[in-house]
């Protein structure tokens, strides 16, 4: 048994009815001679630093009325946590600052704290503060302190406040957050529970005291009778800080993820080879991040993350994240909730969302912050009682977030910083990601750009060391990964990111840049030939090169045909530039390169092609390709995804809204109205179809997909069945809008038909409507929906269409056919009582294995000769038994099947599973499937 269990017991509620330097006596008093702090001079003993501590809290106290705070504007060392400690010791409030900060804000947080005595480390560190206006301010340095006689009177309380952190201003005016002392040993005690930090532990400190991240690494180390291994990020360097990591041992730790980017990429092995637990927060967590950790760490180190507020006083959500979890998008979320601290998604009127829904975060929690520093009233406003629990109080931080069915909850940014271009709602960190994995990119910021009325985005990236990037090809690749609405305008080298003190990027500092007086010149405004006669050709009269287009009365469609001639032209882009107030001059002056247009496969069709993504560009869906041909509506919703091939762009706007926000919708067109004929060629429709699937297998689809299309839309959504069948990937059923294809089908379709459409519907016309469908499809089902030919998609009418297809997709995802991707299994074996056999069944797939009685999957047993190999042989199993029960995805089951009688007497069998008369299921890493 060690010195901590016996000695320093796991803090718990019972010490927030104390103050907290009761709970550092009593770790101090049991590990007295042990390391309580390494800094970059010497070793401190935990003796030594409540003896150091003490001194400051009587010089404190004899300094400081009761009630007033005492600011430290000290440098990372063992001074300042003595400091803070003897702060708490003397009940009063200690203001952070750091040196390093600008003289002006260091100036500004003395005057709106209030603090009559500032303590610097030495008299450098308290230059800044000299020309300080308003009531007299006293600076000592910590020699003045220790050479200082005299007791003090120690009034530590825990409702005594503890300190007062002011941010950085990245959301507006810098405002001083407080919180008492048993709210700070809340924190510290939902830390502990889950680091769990022991005195053989040693924990990184990388950040200034000043910052609301620092609090965890400094208190969590001092009480509970660990080593606190402090280091000065910015002052020492990365590889300096690389070192002590190794060389102090440290155990536990903490890394915001910027920072820990910028130490994998100058580490040459583990950046932390002892750590057992790396604790990220303050900052996006990317996929990105987590597979970097996952590499640069120790194999056994467990990684925990989570969401906070310098308000909150603490993470609101928290987890551990497990070694076999993959993010599905480019952010790892943030975790589950956390005790005493309810964490719900509300409205713009504070009303809960539905399920699955974004929402604006509320916390609540009788351990909050107590409010804004003498500011009574944006305290009111801001930190509200909880009606429902007495001593509970709420705060919105501003952020914004959606919880998943599993609990975990996706941060999503905050609320007033979300960015929506051209009806797109833009997710920054997806753009940034894709900087970031671009060769010699070490970081990279998306910020927007508000000019003439109009948004655009600008990237900001900085090089890795000896890399030389330009801005125009760092666009180019990008727009070889992202469809347009995520491109950037352009993209701005900077030889490093600004950033805050806390080492957050400094978004603001980059808005500076893009000012009038900061921006870079966006090139000469003359104008090359041709320029002005493709204006004069679309607008079909003279126009001014310094016309506004508002004067000029230029309609969408008219903006639209002259971005497609300036693209194929000129061979620029200016979708960027086009606004209100815009001049061909001022448009012309902000082109850029256009991408180059891949060529397709097809050659004959481009134009078709080139026609088709004219017409799609007024879809409010988001574009899945560079050319806009297939977009993508409600874009996060859970369920299987419904492709569509529609004859008009509006029906894809109104059927989107109709199916609902959690019902994903890939969108395409038909070739309707581009042809003088009938009907289009049909190898042209299956070339058109057949480029439509190629675009959607780029953007990984699910494994199974609902495929459908109304009237001349039709052939192509049967081309799109048969293509993604081919592919690997399932139709799990074909739903036609009043078009029955006089062609075999042999999976699952669906016919819908209108209740008043008397030229198509089949009832309306003949005795026996669906008699001869068996010679055409397999497994057909007819419907009918609200309206008539042309008037499905009306308000009236379309949300009956919705309905039908929304339970239609429910039963395909019951009983539709299996695809091919999705005959894969892990399948092991064991043997089992009375001749039976135990067969556990692993379903890695994205879609449910059915039981056998409805899809034909079944369990086939082979008893094997004595001359066959173990594996199964070609040759008809000498039983095949019915999957007794469904499997879900990503799930497993086992079950007992009988064994056939051992004909060759080997005592040997293999198990193998299949979908009788169609295929095998190939077996994955994991299988066991020989018995005997």
């Amino acid at each position: 048994m060690n010195v901590r269990e016996v000695l320093v017991p796991p803090l718990s509620m019972a010490d927030l009815e104390h103050p907290l330097p009761r709970r550092f006596a009593q770790v101090a008093g049991a590990c007295a001679d042990r390391p309580a702090i390494i800094d970059d001079s010497r070793t401190v003993t935990y003796a030594e630093l409540q003896d150091l501590a003490g001194r400051y809290g009587a010089f404190i106290s004899r300094h400081v009325a009761p009630g007033e705070p005492v600011a430290l504007c000290m440098r990372t060392n063992r001074h300042v946590v003595a400091a803070m400690l003897g702060a708490l010791m003397a009940g009063r409030p200690y203001v952070p600052l750091d040196p390093a900060y600008p003289a002006d804000h260091l100036a500004r947080v003395v005057r709106h704290s209030g603090a009559g005595l500032v303590i610097g480390h030495v008299a450098e560190d308290l230059a800044a503060l000299a020309g300080v206006e308003g009531p007299a301010v006293e600076t000592v340095t910590s020699m003045d302190v220790l050479e200082a006689s005299g007791t003090g009177r120690f009034e530590a309380r825990p409702e005594a406040a503890a300190y007062v952190i002011y941010t950085s201003g990245s959301t507006g005016a810098p405002k001083g957050v407080w919180q008492d002392q048993r709210g700070l040993l809340h924190d510290i005690l939902q830390y502990s529970q889950v680091v769990q930090p022991g005195h053989a532990d040693r924990h990184s400190l990388l950040y200034s005291p000043c910052v609301n991240g620092a609090l965890r690494d400094i208190y969590g180390s001092v009480l509970n009778g660990a080593t606190l291994c402090m280091s000065d990020l910015r002052r020492e360097g990365l590889r300096a800080v690389l070192r002590s990591l190794t060389d102090r041992r440290v155990t536990l730790l903490h890394a915001m993820p910027p920072v820990l980017r910028s130490l994998a990429r100058v580490a040459d092995g583990p950046i932390c080879p002892e750590a057992r637990v790396f604790y990220t927060a303050g900052d996006r967590f990317l996929t990105q991040d987590l597979l970097a950790a996952r590499a640069s760490l120790p194999e056994a180190c467990e990684i925990y993350t989570g969401i906070g507020s310098t308000e909150c006083a603490t993470l609101y959500r928290h987890w551990i994240v497990p070694r076999t979890f993959v993010p599905e998008g480019e952010l790892v979320p943030v975790g589950f909730l956390v005790e005493d601290r309810e964490m719900r998604l509300v409205d713009e009127a504070g009303q809960g969302v539905a399920d699955g829904e974004i929402g604006q975060i509320r916390v609540c929690s009788p351990y909050i912050a107590r409010g804004y520093w003498k500011d009574e009233a944006l305290t009111r406003e801001m930190f509200r009682p909880d009606p429902e629990r007495p001593g509970w109080r709420c705060f919105q931080p501003g952020d914004l977030g959606r919880e998943r069915p599993d609990g975990l909850l996706e941060f999503l940014g905050r609320a007033d910083r979300q960015i929506k271009i051209r009806g797109y709602r833009i997710e920054p960190a997806e753009i940034e990601a894709a900087l970031r994995r671009i060769d010699g990119v070490a970081e990279a910021a998306i910020v927007p750009e508000e000019r003439m009325g109009k948004t655009s985005l600008i990237g900001f990236v900085e090089p890795v060391e000896g890399a030389a990037l330009d801005g125009a090809a760092l666009r180019d690749a990008l727009a070889q990964a992202l469809p347009p609405q995520l491109l950037p305008s352009r993209v701005i080298v900077l030889d490093a990111l600004p950033r805050l003190g806390n080492l957050k990027l400094d978004v603001k500092a980059m808005r500076a840049m893009l000012t009038d007086e900061g921006r870079a010149p966006a090139g000469a405004a003359e104008l090359p030939d041709g320029y002005m006669a493709l204006w004069e050709k679309v607008f079909k009269r003279p126009v001014d090169a310094d016309m506004a287009l508002e004067a000029l009365s230029a309609d969408s469609l008219e903006l639209l045909e002259l971005e497609l001639l300036l693209e194929r032209d000129l061979k620029v882009s200016v979708r960027d530039a086009i606004g209100p107030e815009a001049t061909p001059r001022t448009v012309w002056a902000q082109a850029v390169p256009a991408p180059e247009r891949r060529l397709t496969r097809y050659g004959a069709i481009d134009d078709r092609l080139n026609a088709l993504a004219s017409l799609m560009a007024r879809s409010n869906g988001i574009a899945l390709d560079p050319d806009g041909l297939v977009r993508l509506h409600n874009h996060g919703g859970s369920r299987m995804p419904l492709m569509w091939c529609f004859n008009q762009v509006r029906e894809a706007n109104a059927l989107a809204a109709a199916l609902g926000p959690d019902q994903p919708l890939i969108a395409m067109r038909s070739l309707a109205g581009l042809y003088t004929g009938d009907r289009p060629p049909p190898h042209e429709e299956r070339q058109v179809a057949e480029h439509y699937v190629g675009i959607v297998l780029g953007r990984d689809l699910p494994q199974r997909v609902v495929v459908g299309g109304n009237c001349q839309a039709a052939p192509l959504a049967f081309y799109m069945a048969n293509a993604l069948a081919l592919s690997g990937h399932g139709a799990a059923s074909l739903v036609l809008l009043e078009k029955l294809l006089p062609v075999p089908y042999a999976g699952r379709a669906l016919i819908l038909f209108g209740r008043d459409s008397r030229l198509h519907n089949p009832s309306f016309q003949f005795a026996e409507p669906t008699a001869a469908w068996g010679r055409y499809l397999s497994h057909g089902q007819t419907a009918l929906v609200d309206g008539s030919h042309g008037k499905f998609f009306d308000r009236p009418n379309v949300g009956s269409l919705a309905g039908a297809l929304r339970a239609e997709i429910d039963r395909a995802g019951e009983v539709g056919w299996l695809p091919e991707r999705a005959r894969r299994v892990v399948l092991k074996v064991a043997g089992a009582p009375d001749g039976r056999a135990a067969v556990h069944v692993g379903n890695p797939n994205e879609v449910d294995l059915v039981e056998g009685a409805r899809s034909r999957i079944g369990i086939a047993i082979h008893a094997l000769g004595p001359e066959e190999a173990d594996a199964r042989p070609a040759r008809v199993p000498d039983l095949t038994v019915p999957l007794p029960r469904r499997v879900a995805a990503g799930e497993s089951a086992d079950v007992e099947v009988a064994l056939p009688p051992d004909r060759h007497g080997t005592g040997r069998y293999v198990v193998s599973l299949c979908e009788e008369g169609v295929g095998w299921f190939a077996l994955l890493e994991g299988s066991a499937p020989i018995l005997g």
